[in-house]
């Protein structure tokens, strides 16, 4: 094509046409002018393209995440309300007016576990990602915003749930009575049962209060932020799909 071009440039000047050389030079720069924005349109083309096949993959992966952290609340939220009714059940018997204090000592010897149950992170790999490579970017303002407030309160949501938690510990280092968790040496046997017949009436009775109240304070500030957080997820899960 370009000898083609050169040979036409040729022949005009060598038969003095110079103005339609001057033409013809023109109208080539035109063509190679249009040849550029074309090329630089497709160009563009194929990069919009990946951009939008990086976009929904993203996508795809940040709605893997967020389902997978919705099926862990969601589980965590049955344990929660578990330990809730359970918590109401032992309040509810201690309030009786027949109560006593073998009622307490049922309750803590043999009822109350003191487990608890706790998410220790999201999944935010993606979201992580996304950040680190600049590819946010691929995202509308909208998007991007909520990409950034879930994650923020999925911090809160941790810090919020620990620091119930470290109050919880607190207070179970100081209570003798825990002898249902795993670690505990004596269960059972005549040493478990001479704990239980010396116990000191007044102090189990406060102490088991502490702690069962900071115990239920745990599952209390956790459906709490769990159940917000939740919302969160569902609703960016739902501005994802859109999307696809």
């Amino acid at each position: 094509m370009i000898k083609i071009f050169r040979k036409i440039r040729q022949n005009l000047l060598i038969e003095n046409k110079t103005s339609k050389y001057f033409k013809y030079a023109i109208g080539e720069i035109v063509l190679v002018v249009i040849g550029i924005l074309i090329a630089l349109q497709i160009n563009t083309w194929n990069e919009q393209q990946k951009n939008i096949k990086k976009r929904i993959d993203y996508q795809r992966s940040l709605m893997n995440d967020i389902n997978k952290d919705i099926a862990s609340i969601d589980n965590l939220l049955i344990y929660i309300e578990e330990s809730i009714a359970q918590h109401n059940n032992f309040t509810k018997r201690l309030s009786q007016p027949n109560a006593s204090y073998d009622t307490l000592v049922k309750i803590a010897k043999y009822e109350f576990l003191g487990y608890f149950n706790n998410i220790d992170a999201f999944h935010t790999a993606t979201f992580q990602t996304l950040l680190s490579t600049g590819d946010i970017g691929l995202f509308n303002e909208k998007t991007r915003t909520q990409l950034i407030d879930l994650n923020n309160q999925q911090q809160i949501t941790l810090v919020v749930t620990k620091e119930a938690i470290d109050q919880y510990l607190d207070a179970v280092i100081s209570y003798k009575y825990l002898t249902s968790i795993p670690m505990s040496t004596i269960k059972s046997g005549n040493l478990y049962d001479s704990f239980w017949n010396n116990v000191d009436k007044n102090e189990l009775v406060k102490d088991f209060y502490f702690v069962a109240l900071k115990h239920h304070n745990i599952n209390r500030t956790s459906k709490t932020a769990y159940t917000n957080l939740r919302k969160d997820l569902i609703n960016t899960l739902n501005n994802l799909k859109e999307k696809e």
